[in-house]
């Protein structure tokens, strides 16, 4: 099975295949052999290279929302990451970040307030999903001009959070 891998701003191809007994788990054309022991629904142990980790898997339809030694990332199939590359140039030819939610989660923290002025980086929002937590920061300077959500609530994956208009594009 092929995927598109996303982590921060990097994207990278990973490529799934059973191997005898584990799997050779190919990501941007570096192999590796891993075995694998599903300790419940959704959580596992990997082997690699002599290393036990933990994993936990949550799946969305084309999407995997995976969380493993204290970092989350999303396994695509497919055309979504074009969907949302070209939902994100229409939210940049319109002066608008559309802060989402990266997986099904709960928010834990709201860090700024309709008007507020904020920094590239800031913090808008925190979702916990898959027992960490994701601080959504604003993508460049601006001011925030919607929250759409509140503590405690729970969130779907791509769910729309927050708005911040850009400055010099708004």
């Amino acid at each position: 099975m092929e995927y598109e891998f996303q982590s921060g701003d990097g994207e990278y191809a990973v490529t799934v295949e059973k191997s005898g007994d584990g799997f050779r788990v190919t990501v941007d054309g570096r192999p590796m052999e891993v075995d694998l022991v599903a300790a419940e629904p959704g959580c596992y142990s990997f082997v690699a290279d002599g290393e036990v980790t933990d994993v936990v898997v949550v799946r969305d339809g084309s999407r995997r929302y995976v969380a493993v030694g204290g970092h989350s990332f999303i396994l695509e199939e497919g055309g979504g990451r074009e969907q949302r590359a070209a939902a994100a140039v229409e939210d940049v030819v319109a002066g608008i970040q559309t802060i989402r939610a990266p997986m099904p989660g709960k928010v834990v923290k709201i860090a700024a307030a309709e008007g507020d002025a904020v920094e590239k980086g800031r913090t808008v929002v925190v979702v916990e999903a898959m027992k960490m937590e994701h601080a959504l920061t604003a993508a460049g300077p601006g001011i925030v001009k919607k929250i759409s959500c509140q503590e405690g609530q729970n969130v779907d994956a791509d769910q729309p959070l927050a708005e911040v208009e850009i400055e010099g594009n708004g």
